[in-house]
């Protein structure tokens, strides 16, 4: 188990719900290591607004569930600092994600967490000039 606690990205985060190995797999051995998840506060909003907007009341309640054992991290000024210096690199070099995954990113790197995601080309952008670590739970 990698010593660095992580940020699961939204792609990820709804592997685990739907419980796709071997993404849950992986979630479990990390909640037996750490005892709780992290997740920023945009992935929370992917996913309540995606179960929401097609009325999936049994993935709202899994969830739900699952926030019982995690932990969202808000957008604050430090994180927001942290994104502007990217974004402030990146704009000029013409290699900008899209914002959630620049905010997502920040969040990650002002927080020295590893970033659990299957969407690595969305964040190597920020690799290149940013010391974000990137785990794959494949």
């Amino acid at each position: 188990m990698n010593e660095a606690l992580c940020l699961i990205d939204t792609d990820v985060l709804s592997y685990i719900l739907k419980q796709r190995e071997p993404f849950y797999q992986r979630s479990q051995v990390y909640l037996r290591h750490y005892g709780r998840f992290t997740i920023s506060c945009l992935t929370y909003y992917e996913c309540l607004r995606g179960y929401k907007a097609v009325g999936a009341t049994k993935r709202l309640q899994v969830f739900h569930e699952f926030l019982e054992k995690t932990d969202v991290l808000y957008v604050d000024q430090g994180v927001l600092d942290k994104a502007a210096d990217i974004y402030s690199v990146l704009k000029p070099q013409g290699e900008l994600s899209g914002e959630f995954d620049l905010i997502i990113g920040a969040t990650a790197l002002f927080h020295g967490m590893n970033l659990v995601t299957n969407n690595v080309k969305h964040y190597q952008v920020i690799q290149h000039s940013f010391p974000l670590r990137i785990e794959k739970w494949m």
